[in-house]
């Protein structure tokens, strides 16, 4: 596995990346654990398949989110649509830190998971908007050209993942995600194996990035980023899928007119894709 990031390079800022992207009692559990056993758990989530859930990973992914959406938008009024949130609450932690007078909008259209997110983000001091509908519809909601970036937090193989339960008539919405996950990852490979994924996904893909662009104000951004659990690997998620979601996913975003991939320094092309929306020409 290609590392997420550098090691020598995240270590020593991790202890005031915890200070700022943690809340009280999140800190407190950081600050349980020796320096040791930071750096390992910091090696382990950038070298290894994510196995371990603590603060640890909250602190390193919130600050990294953070890192992003300052290059992105540096002001103050970030308009930001995630997309098959979850309940991770990643994004809505770092933008309140970042982005505090920002809007934060979510499009998932699972109950439980949406309600989730919400107890988790009650008390950050930012404006959210949690939309239980599907992405394709979402300008009905946000109008276009009214969003500065739209993320994917670990969403690609989500959204894949919820195309071919459509197909196959499995109910997304009001299922428990990790007990439909296996059947999820079971389609998954299946469709690998016959090497039909691309022929069952891509053109859905492509469909609902269009509708999303809509939505993207010009020069916005679109950011997806991927990483390994062992979990899905455990779970017979095809290696090679899992790992490559998002070279696999370049292939097809290629197709999609009307912005152009770019590259940040920083941001390993193996698990990030940026896309910047083409600034329109101005009619007269």
């Amino acid at each position: 596995m290609k590392p997420l990031d550098h090691f020598e390079t995240c270590f020593p800022l991790l202890e005031d990346h915890a200070h700022t992207f943690l809340n009280p009692d999140e800190l407190k559990s950081f600050q349980s654990f020796s320096g040791k056993e930071v750096a390992r758990q910091l090696k382990n989530l950038l070298e290894k398949p994510l196995a371990e859930f603590t603060v640890v990973n909250e602190a390193y992914f919130r600050a990294r989110w953070a890192e992003l959406l300052r290059l992105l938008h540096p002001g103050e009024d970030l308009v930001l649509l995630e997309i098959a949130s979850g309940d991770a609450d990643m994004i809505p932690q770092a933008m309140a830190r970042t982005h505090p007078k920002g809007l934060y909008i979510t499009a998932n259209m699972n109950k439980a998971l949406n309600d989730s997110l919400s107890r988790k983000t009650e008390s950050l001091a930012l404006k959210m908007n949690i939309i239980e509908d599907d992405a394709v519809r979402i300008a009905d909601y946000t109008g276009k050209g009214t969003v500065d970036v739209i993320a994917f937090q670990h969403a690609v193989n989500d959204v894949i993942q919820s195309i071919l339960c459509d197909k196959a008539g499995i109910d997304t919405v009001h299922a428990e995600w990790m007990e439909l996950l296996p059947r999820m990852i079971e389609l998954v490979k299946q469709e690998s194996s016959r090497n039909t994924l691309a022929a069952q996904v891509k053109e859905p893909f492509l469909e609902l990035m269009r509708a999303l662009l809509g939505t993207l104000r010009s020069g916005g951004y679109v950011a997806m980023n991927h990483y390994l659990f062992q979990l899905d690997l455990d779970w017979g998620y095809p290696p090679d899928v899992f790992e490559h979601m998002i070279p696999m996913t370049r292939e097809w975003l290629r197709e999609l007119k009307g912005c152009r991939e770019i590259t940040l320094d920083g941001f390993d092309s193996q698990w990030w894709i940026f896309l910047q929306k083409i600034v329109s020409e101005p009619s007269y």
